[in-house]
């Protein structure tokens, strides 16, 4: 199998993207990213991109340092020379945090500065979700640049990464996209799903069954007693990566919604032994079944919620049967763990978006929303029309396919913006009532990736939810209610204007 180039190979084969030829004079996304390496190109000039130039072990070291990347919010990080693997490249963190705005590169693979806020990331977000460009289907791509078929793979010469001292071994996939189709009706599902490489051609991988793809789908095709296609795809195009890593609704179909953030259609080729479409231009593709009734332990990972929260377990197996890859291909990684981390920063606008789309089409009106890392709870400020409101709002959440596993919604007044941690704090400290405040049902779904479940509880899927009510009881009235005391509520308009004005005079503008 050929090893990866070098990061500098891939710039002087791919050239440098001016941010010129990405931005329209009013901001706009004006072409589509066709490829990682495009989209690695143009970080480069954005100096979004830190390249590691030393000998770096896959053996925990290249994940010890991509976690002090994303604590401290570093550019996205290009491994060049990793031990055993001569010529090979590796990139972590891609959509990691930033500084300032910690979506700043998300923003960057949306066509947006990287300085756009996180509320107008996720406006942003919200109207590519509700758009759609089907994909395009061609003849070839440069994923097919190099086909293996059987038992000549082993993808163990890829450079896989054993990224957390505790884990279970070594994870294939933590930047990838796995593709599934329900048996039933076809619809074909985009998720990104962890994948615990068991050896030269075996994979596990964990998903919930309340998810769709490989969780919902492989339910069917294991009680039927057929074996699951699936493709296991590393480095596609940030678009198409927004789009997998999303909990879109039900039969939405991600590969529209990645067409629909490139503003362009994505190229699709069909895989070499198995009925699914994969992108064209995707470093790594693995093609195979899960065969039904097959475990093996999986586990444990260090998760997203900053944990490991779920135990070393039978779980089912992905068997390799074809690999398709470009020359000198990228390895792609996220190493999760206590956020921020690259799941989390994608899940904080993406998921968002996702549920506020939902409660709007279903009428329930709210002022702003929040889900940040964690992603355990949402924030949602609302301006309550009646009494009990709270109670609609986290029933509704709760009642969406993004909610199902969030135990924790919480009810902010109007005035409060729930991206700033700060007003959050202030807010649940000073209204929210201690009994009367919190509500909380038992016997709900749980995820086995919660930490604050039992044994039993992880075992069985049996969890809690409390939704916590920090808004002021509509029926105190207006004179009932405490006033604010800030610049913008506890000064006259007349006050403010010249204060403002002045600032400059002041030497504090």
């Amino acid at each position: 199998m050929h090893n990866p180039g070098s990061f500098t190979q891939v710039e002087s084969q791919w050239g440098q993207i001016s941010p010129k030829e990405i931005y329209a004079s009013d901001g706009g996304y004006v072409m589509p990213f066709n490829d990682l390496r495009e989209f690695l190109a143009f970080l480069e000039e954005q100096g979004e991109i830190k390249h590691v130039p030393v000998e770096v072990d896959w053996n925990q070291e290249m994940g010890a340092i991509s976690r002090i990347g994303l604590e401290r919010k570093l550019p996205a990080l290009v491994f060049e020379k990793v031990k055993d693997y001569p010529g090979c490249t590796v990139v972590g963190n891609l959509l990691g945090p930033t500084r300032p705005v910690v979506q700043g590169r998300i923003a960057l693979a949306m066509g947006l500065p990287k300085d756009t806020p996180t509320s107008e990331i996720i406006k942003a977000l919200r109207g590519h979700f509700r758009q759609s460009i089907p994909p395009r289907l061609v003849s070839t791509g440069p994923c097919k640049e190099n086909i293996i078929h059987g038992s000549d793979i082993n993808l163990l010469d890829f450079p896989v990464p054993y990224i957390h001292s505790y884990d279970g071994g070594r994870y294939f996939g933590t930047w990838s996209i796995s593709i599934t189709k329900d048996p039933d009706n076809g619809w074909v599902n985009w998720g990104t799903y962890r994948h615990m490489l068991h050896d030269s051609r075996r994979i596990g991988w964990l998903a919930n069954p309340g998810q769709h793809g490989p969780g919902h789908f492989y339910q069917k095709y294991e009680a039927r007693g057929k074996a699951m296609p699936m493709a296991i795809v590393i480095g596609a195009d940030p678009a198409c990566h927004l789009a997998a890593t999303t909990q879109l609704p039900p039969f939405v179909d991600e590969r529209e919604v990645a067409g629909a953030i490139r503003g362009a259609p994505v190229d699709l080729v069909k895989c070499e032994t198995i009925d699914l479409e994969v992108p064209a231009t995707a470093e790594i593709v693995v093609e195979g079944h899960v065969l039904p009734g097959e475990r093996l332990e999986e586990g444990p990972f260090g998760e997203w919620t900053g944990y490991y929260a779920s135990d070393r377990l039978p779980r089912p197996v992905f068997r390799a049967e074809c690999v398709t890859f470009r020359n000198n291909p990228i390895f792609c990684f996220d190493g999760p763990g206590k956020p921020w981390d690259v799941s989390s920063n994608i899940f904080s606008v993406a998921w968002t978006a996702v549920v506020a789309n939902d409660l709007e089409e279903r009428g329930v009106e709210f002022v702003n929303i929040y889900a940040p890392p964690p992603q355990l709870g949402i924030f949602i400020s609302v301006k309550s029309p009646y009494a009990g409101y709270a109670h609609l709002v986290a029933s509704a959440f709760w009642s969406s396919k993004t909610g199902i596993y969030r135990p924790f919604v919480y009810i902010v007044g109007e005035d409060v913006d729930v991206t700033n941690p700060d007003e959050i704090l202030w807010c649940l400290q000073t209204r929210l009532h201690p009994v009367r405040g919190i509500h909380v049902q038992t016997q709900t779904m749980g995820n086995v990736l919660h930490p604050f479940l039992n044994s039993e509880e992880q075992r069985t899927q049996i969890g809690a939810k409390a939704y916590f009510d920090a808004t002021f009881p509509v029926e105190w009235g207006e004179e009932r209610t405490p006033k604010v005391v800030d610049f913008e509520h506890a000064w006259t308009p007349e006050i403010q204007r010249k204060v403002l004005e002045r600032l400059s005079e002041y030497g504090i503008d």
